[in-house]
């Protein structure tokens, strides 16, 4: 059932002039139920949109609602009262900052109430706290009209003053405001207020933007003074090097003069000694034989005299020295050498089995290499070579301070590891289970330790006869536990040291009283063994094999310095030593010396009996003139350097 209609009820102001009353058009009521509806509908969203208007107008700086609101650059607003008391707050009173987004704005003036309006915000905040009315009566309508009891109907009434207007109100689509003609015109005013606040707000930017152009060029112009700074620099270095590769350069041509001298002047002698008769000699026969001796040495230096190549490396920025001792670097097996040869011969084999191949064996190179200026140390690396599925031979270069990596099957050199401080490359040993390589550098009285791919990892004691100091040290080899056995040469004795930090573990040798006394202090083993200018050591298992070269002697220690064994005596004939230099290890445990005054190699039982020598004086294939490194695969391939011919030997 319709309820009845009623008539509205119009507003005025006394102390206004008002335009007479409009009527507001009836509206037609529904049912009771759909009323009752209707009305908690509308009362639902009306307290949603209380409680969101409400959050919109709280202040973020005292959480209370919003007192003469400003609004900063970044839009947020704030209390007056507020922002003033940050201000006041804050050693830099020149910007103020937002507590919201942390955007900070600089105050060109301290009064903050010049800071502009946020109009949406002053709309809202009147809407929720309406000015005190005017003095007003309320009208009844004549009779036929509705009331505004119930069932309001739509008016026209301003945001702004709260009044009833019969004209249309003009709409602000910035804060979405119906506004009077009266108030809209203070409305467009405010506006053109905040329009010449934008201006400021520019000009601002644009002294902001002109201040971040010149320090940026500011900053390019300091690059431009250091790319300056750095060509001079570079140049100046480049004109250091250059003077240092000509005086290098100068300095080869200077030997070369020298050493010429040196031969032309024992071949003006030997002209003389050949002019003089032999046959009022008391000794004819002896004269005639040193004439000979002397000939054939002379004839040996005019042939080695002018094979040595200098070329200059425009990578490396180098002046190199390469001897050409052959004409060929590779020397290919001849038809009499069964490569499958290698195969009969195993580490558990019997001494017999292992004395019958070495006496047996036709000892041909397989791989004649000669691009290394007096090569010392030589080794395979226990692991395969990344792209060759094999393990290369290194070998250490002395003068060119390189440690090679070939392809032993063609003699290409794989790789090259140097580094600026490495000066006298002379042992090499590798760490499997890291993939280390060891390096001792017999000038620098230390050890270099690369990784697989060449890079320095670090370096291993100093110069000195303390404990943990290396002397001219030369031979080395890899223990277990992490741990590496060095021939400190120039001290007389041999020392077990970690292979991470160089930390002595043991020492034994000709010990010196305070070498001792530190040994007791920092509870190492040491102990007094004849050592004289121990040159290379070979580890078997748990057997520490010594070459005293000092005394002509191979000497078997276990780990703590303990003598087992030793063997060798001095003399020419086989089996006997005149300067041994390098010893190696096979994977029976027979012992290879190198004797670089017999040029030979000089192979032993593992209790020291004598085997056999291979090899004799020369630079031809399978020759040697002085020995300088040896070792042993697993697979019987022996590996001998020649300081003298500048060449590597690959037998077997």
């Amino acid at each position: 059932m319709s309820r009845p209609i009623r008539s509205s009820r119009l507003i005025s102001y006394d102390d206004t002039a008002r335009s007479p009353p409009m009527a507001v058009p009836s509206r037609t009521l529904s049912t009771e139920g759909s009323s009752h509806r209707n009305s908690f509908d509308a009362s639902h969203r009306r307290t949603h949109m209380s409680k969101t208007i409400e959050q919109l107008l709280v202040c973020g700086l005292c959480e209370l609602r919003l007192n003469v609101p400003k609004m900063l650059n970044c839009q947020h607003t704030f209390c007056l009262d507020c922002l003033e008391d940050s201000v006041h707050k804050q050693t830099d009173r020149t910007y103020i900052g937002c507590i919201t987004c942390g955007t900070k704005q600089l105050l060109k003036d301290a009064d903050l109430s010049g800071l502009p309006s946020n109009l949406h915000i002053d709309n809202m905040l009147q809407m929720m706290n309406p000015a005190p009315s005017r003095p007003s009566s309320l009208t009844r309508a004549p009779v036929g009209s509705y009331q505004l009891e119930n069932n309001l109907a739509p008016t026209l009434q301003c945001s702004k003053c709260q009044t009833v207007s019969e004209t249309a109100l003009h709409k602000c689509d910035h804060c979405m405001s119906m506004l009077c003609a009266i108030c809209w015109l203070a409305h467009v005013d405010e506006l053109s207020r905040q329009v010449a606040q934008l201006e400021g707000q520019l000009k601002t930017a644009i002294e902001k933007l002109d201040h971040k152009m010149i320090e940026y060029k500011s900053r390019f112009s300091e690059i431009n003074d250091e790319i300056v700074v750095c060509f001079r620099d570079k140049i100046l270095a480049l004109q250091q090097q250059q003077t240092e590769l000509l005086d290098s350069s100068q300095g080869i041509l200077n030997d070369a003069v020298c050493s010429h001298d040196v031969v032309r002047a024992k071949i003006d002698q030997m002209m003389v000694s050949i002019g003089r008769s032999i046959v009022g000699s008391t000794d004819p026969v002896h004269v005639y034989l040193k004439l000979h001796k002397d000939m054939s040495i002379i004839l040996e230096e005019v042939s080695l005299w002018g094979r040595e190549r200098v070329i200059f490396d425009r990578e490396k920025l180098k002046v190199e020295s390469i001897f050409d001792t052959h004409p060929s670097s590779n020397v290919k097996p001849s038809s009499g050498v069964k490569p499958s040869i290698k195969h009969k011969i195993h580490a558990n084999a019997s001494e017999a089995s292992v004395i019958q191949f070495y006496k047996s064996h036709v000892y041909k190179p397989r791989l004649l290499w000669n691009h290394c200026q007096r090569p010392t140390g030589v080794g395979f690396a226990p692991w395969n070579h990344e792209g060759l599925e094999k393990p290369l031979l290194y070998v250490a270069g002395s003068e060119c301070h390189v440690v090679f990596g070939i392809d032993k099957s063609n003699g290409n050199i794989v790789q090259k590891i140097s580094h600026d401080e490495l000066s006298y490359p002379q042992g090499i040993t590798f760490d499997p289970a890291r993939r280390e390589l060891f390096v001792t550098d017999k000038w620098k009285h230390c050890i270099f330790v690369f990784s697989q791919d060449g890079q320095l990892l670090r370096k291993l004691c100093c110069k000195g006869d303390q404990v943990g100091q290396l002397r001219s040290p030369e031979g080395i080899a890899f223990c277990a536990d992490d741990t590496i056995f060095v021939c400190d040469t120039g001290n007389d004795r041999i020392q077990c040291l970690s292979t991470s930090d160089g930390a002595v573990h043991s020492q034994f040798g000709r010990l010196t009283k305070d070498q001792l006394v530190m040994g007791t202090q920092l509870k190492i083993t040491s102990r007094m063994v004849d050592l004289k200018n121990p040159t290379d050591i070979a580890v078997q298992k748990d057997t520490i094999l010594v070459l005293d070269a000092g005394n002509r002697r191979v000497k078997l220690f276990n780990k703590y310095g303990q003598q087992l064994l030793e063997f060798g005596q001095t003399g020419t004939i086989n089996g006997q030593f005149q300067y041994p230099e390098v010893i190696g290890v096979d994977p029976a445990g027979f012992i290879l010396v190198g004797d670089g005054g017999n040029a030979k190699v000089l192979v032993y039982r593992p209790n020291g009996q004598f085997v056999t020598a291979l090899g004799s004086r020369g630079d031809s294939a399978g020759k040697f003139n002085w020995i300088s490194g040896i070792c042993v695969s697993k697979d019987w391939e022996i590996v001998i350097s020649d300081y003298k011919n500048h060449t590597v030997q690959l037998i077997f």
